[in-house]
């Protein structure tokens, strides 16, 4: 159960709502579970979450429940919206702006049908091309972000994915990236702009694919 009475994903498990048509989970399992996000700049945007408060996944992507989620949720997606990139920004403690204001570990899946790759060579960041089981070794307690691309092809075991380990603690960073793509700088802050239209439209579908 969530133990931080503060944590919006933390009161996700103990079944209290903040955004209510959003927030209850469209799919989970004993320790993980999936919501549509708010902010989102396409529709399809969703989050894995741990229902245990943890400040990243570096330690869970091998979990097989972990494993078990994905491996539902993204062929829901994929068939839906087509490929999806998948990030994580991966803090390590209470706090820093790396988890974007939420202490709460997430990792996004999005439908955004192109890669971001193209932006990640152009970043001047060090990326490290490894498989998600490898994440916390290589980064150790450093605070880091995680690229990777999935569609249904895509076992998330024996997914490559892209790493970059972070000497200074960094906001947003693939939101922003996105929003860029999209046209749509101005409405890169999802506290600003929540769009909870789009989340409650992706709920809406989701849930009734898995019905």
């Amino acid at each position: 159960m969530g133990s931080f009475k503060n944590c919006r994903f933390c009161k996700i498990t103990c079944g209290e709502y903040h955004y209510v048509g959003i927030d209850e989970p469209f799919a989970s399992n004993d320790e993980f579970f999936a919501i549509a996000s708010i902010g989102a700049l396409v529709k399809g945007w969703t989050l894995i979450v741990p229902k245990f408060h943890q400040v990243s996944l570096r330690n869970t992507y091998s979990s097989p429940l972990f494993l078990d989620i994905l491996q539902s949720v993204i062929p829901l997606l994929v068939q839906r919206y087509g490929p999806l990139i998948s990030f994580e920004h991966g803090a390590n403690r209470e706090g820093s702006i790396t988890s974007c204001g939420t202490d709460h570990a997430h990792l996004h899946l999005v439908p955004l049908g192109e890669s971001l790759l193209p932006e990640l060579k152009k970043s001047n960041l060090q990326w490290h091309r490894c498989q998600t089981n490898e994440i916390a070794s290589i980064c150790g307690d450093n605070e880091y972000l995680f690229y990777c691309e999935l569609d249904n092809k895509n076992n998330w075991k024996d997914t490559i994915g892209y790493l970059h380990i972070l000497n200074n603690p960094l906001s947003q960073f693939f939101r922003g990236l996105i929003a860029r793509r999209k046209g749509v700088v101005d409405m890169a802050d999802y506290k600003q702009f929540p769009q909870l239209d789009t989340a409650r439209e992706t709920r809406r579908a989701l849930i009734s694919s898995v019905i």
